[in-house]
Parts: C-alpha cells; sequence; structure tokens
C-alpha cells in the first residue's frame, strides 16, 4: 500500500509540474488575463501532492502505533 501511495505522490507532482509549465507557457503567449483560470490546475496538482504526502505519513504512524499495541499486548 506504501508503494501506491508513493507512485500516486509522484504522479501528483509530475502533474503539477507539466501544468505549471503549461500554464506558463499559455500566459506568456497568449497573455494573463486570457488565461488566468488555468492557474488553478497545477494549484490543485501541488495540494493533491501535499496532502496525499501527509496521510501517507499519518497512516504509516497509525500502522506502527497498532503494532506496538499489538506486540505489547502480545507480550
Amino acid at each position: 500500500m506504501d508503494r501506491i501511495a508513493r507512485i500516486m505522490e509522484f504522479f501528483w507532482l509530475a502533474c503539477g509540474c507539466a501544468s505549471a509549465v503549461w500554464v506558463g507557457y499559455l500566459v506568456a503567449t497568449e497573455g494573463w488575463q486570457a488565461r488566468k483560470l488555468f492557474i488553478w490546475f497545477p494549484l490543485v496538482c501541488f495540494a493533491m501532492f501535499f496532502y496525499r504526502r501527509f496521510m501517507r505519513k499519518k497512516m504509516t504512524e497509525w500502522a506502527e502505533r497498532k503494532a506496538n499495541e499489538e506486540r505489547r499486548e502480545g507480550q
């Protein structure tokens, strides 16, 4: 499960970088007023990256805590 979570993190990071470059190109060629709405694409991608990263770390902590509690109960 951790591997899939990491893959999805990098997916969102790659989407964010690619869309940031794309939006930068559109703004440079067509102007800010014409393409200012597109800035939301990279922002959402980066927000998803940080959210998934936060949740993966939180889930790892929960799993470690549960394993430690089970070890203590088994002794």
